[in-house]
């Protein structure tokens, strides 16, 4: 894991999480791949509607 990477936890139904693996190999991806692509694409939606993001400065 690079030094900037954080881990997240994630609580999941089962039959949700097999469904979301077969989703990923469909595409021959890995689940976390898949999982990144989705929340980039969310941020970029959501940035496309309501404008850049802009996070305070870290201390």
């Amino acid at each position: 894991m690079k030094k900037n990477e954080k881990h997240l936890s994630l609580r999941i139904d089962g039959e949700l999480l097999r469904r979301f693996d077969y989703v990923a190999r469909y595409d021959d991806r890995s689940m976390n791949w898949m999982l990144l692509r989705l929340i980039r694409q969310c941020i970029s939606e959501f940035e496309a509607e309501h404008g850049k993001i802009v996070l305070p400065e870290d201390k």
